[in-house]
């Protein structure tokens, strides 16, 4: 088999795990809170570089170079616009920092950015979909008196029966530590943050909503498309120009 064949399987697998995950994030254009992925791409080195049986420096084949590989798929944190819903079980954090809730049989919470929330049979604040309890700052799930007016401060306390509870608003070291759990949850890879005081701001009534453009995915979908069909066209060309030699070697 060629080389040149070789690239080309290289860049169409790297469009192929590209276009997954761009149909991930259409998949998830009306899902509150989501933050869309984006696949970042290298070059790759010829395979003997790979293997180890030459060095990056070597002259010769090696520097032909060999297409492109995908290296890491990377999260979008930017916030998405907000929703007015008139609900008042539905947050939405302005700036930094996400909501925590709890993980059964885990010591650490869970986090989003998903205000969409249910009160229980238990009169527990729940994140809704997933039946999880949110948490207070002091970690306890938040319970609310069953038929007694609640609301939610601008900075971020539930407010009941002249009670005041502080919503866990927490932020961790780095964003990159970060890794998705499924239904828009984010399971933290180290130690989490309150946000000051200060900086707490939540706006009750209203949702953030998903960070994935709909006219832009189908851009990018397009685009991949075209790139992943332009190296299966490759391969195709090269294997019947292969095959052509073959033939005439043998004749």
């Amino acid at each position: 088999m060629s080389y040149g064949m070789y690239i080309s399987a290289e860049g169409a697998n790297a469009q192929s795990q590209r276009l997954e995950v761009i149909a991930n994030n259409m998949a998830n254009v009306d899902t509150v809170g989501f933050k869309p992925d984006a696949t970042a791409f290298q070059a790759r080195y010829a395979e003997a570089i790979q293997t180890g049986d030459a060095l990056p420096t070597t002259t010769g084949l090696p520097n032909l170079g060999g297409g492109v590989k995908t290296i890491e798929t990377l999260t979008n944190w930017a916030p998405g616009r907000l929703e007015r819903t008139g609900n008042q079980a539905d947050l939405a954090i302005l700036g930094e920092g996400f909501f925590a809730v709890e993980e059964p049989g885990s010591d650490e919470p869970l986090l989003t950015r998903a205000g969409s929330l249910d009160i229980d049979s238990t009169g527990r604040l729940v994140l809704s979909g997933t039946n999880l309890p949110v948490l207070a700052a002091d970690g306890a799930p938040i319970a609310l008196l069953p038929d007694a007016p609640w609301r939610v401060s601008r900075d971020g306390f539930v407010e009941q029966a002249g009670d005041r509870i502080a919503l866990a608003l927490v932020q961790p070291q780095s964003l990159e530590t970060l890794d998705k759990a499924g239904a828009n949850l984010f399971r933290p890879r180290e130690e989490v943050f309150p946000v000051p005081v200060a900086a707490r701001e939540v706006r009750q009534g209203y949702l953030e909503m998903s960070g994935a453009n709909s006219t832009q995915l189908m851009m990018e979908m397009i685009e991949t498309n075209r790139a992943f069909e332009a190296n299966t066209q490759m391969i195709r060309h090269q294997d019947t120009a292969t095959g052509q030699l073959i033939s005439r070697l043998l004749g």
